[in-house]
């Protein structure tokens, strides 16, 4: 997913042609306090009349007057998003309130964790996908946010913790986790690193703030040709068994490593 300013209408059709699987335009972080309202305008004009790749917005923090500005304007809109994003989200009943507000205007919703109560609250959240919140869809780390927070380095080792337990409370009602962007530009090969690490570890998104980041982070979701040739086999073998367990390259084989093979093909069909 690529971020681009709200504030530079200029950059929209440009970030939507960089080859990003989904572009979110910010009316948060991106954009200027005194530009709030202009940008707000100009952004859900975009997304009105768009029509083509899918498109995001990420909205200010709910519990705060931009963010109830920004819920009510695109309520009224008449756009309607493919992702809508909620900054800094802590409390399970926004994620109830924005459903009632403005559940028409978007197809599916990304909460960013991006402190520790957000964090702790995580598994309630994502609990909500089958209740209150049904277009509820991931649950996004807001690494530097939650750094400050934290008191811990915005760093790999400072984050594993919080990543790992992002995951594990998505994961436990199917939802998607996206990670948050490598903001060094000038460092390519430290982001395809981070996107292969957090890939690894269950995430299925890594964010971008730059055109240039996107060839290398789908680059780095593409599984090693070793492994997709592994899986291939393996499956190609369990047709041959039609047996609940079967030994494959010396090595015994049941439901969860078939599940792993399958993922592998999967991750291999959408990087590339």
């Amino acid at each position: 997913m690529l971020f681009v300013s709200g504030e530079k209408p200029e950059r929209f059709p440009k970030a939507l042609a960089a080859g990003a699987d989904l572009v979110c335009i910010d009316l948060e972080d991106a954009v200027h306090p005194d530009f709030k309202h202009a940008a707000r305008q100009q952004v859900l004009d975009f997304a009105r009349a768009h029509r083509g790749a899918p498109l995001a917005v990420r909205l200010n923090q709910l519990r705060g007057p931009e963010g109830l500005r920004d819920l009510l304007a695109l309520a009224e809109s008449g756009a309607v998003l493919d992702w809508l994003l909620l900054p800094k989200v802590e409390h399970p009943d926004d994620l109830s309130l924005v459903h009632a507000v403005a559940g028409h205007a978007f197809h599916q919703l990304m909460p960013l964790i991006e402190t520790p109560l957000g964090l702790q609250h995580a598994p309630v959240m994502a609990a909500m996908a089958r209740t209150d919140a049904p277009k509820l869809a991931g649950l996004m780390l807001g690494g530097a946010d939650l750094s400050v927070e934290l008191g811990c380095a915005f760093s790999w080792d400072g984050l594993l913790h919080a990543r790992g337990a992002l995951v594990a409370a998505a994961r436990r009602t199917g939802l998607q986790v996206w990670d948050v962007p490598h903001l060094d530009l000038t460092d390519l090969d430290g982001l395809r690193d981070e996107t292969r690490r957090v890939a690894a570890l269950g995430f299925t998104c890594k964010s971008a703030i730059h055109p240039t980041q996107v060839a290398p982070i789908h680059e780095a979701f593409l599984p090693p040709q070793a492994d997709v040739a592994w899986a291939q086999a393996m499956l190609e073998a369990e047709a041959a068994h039609h047996t609940g367990a079967f030994i494959f390259q010396g090595k015994m084989v049941d439901p969860p490593v078939l599940a792993k093979a399958r993922r592998v093909l999967r991750m291999a069909g959408a990087a590339s």
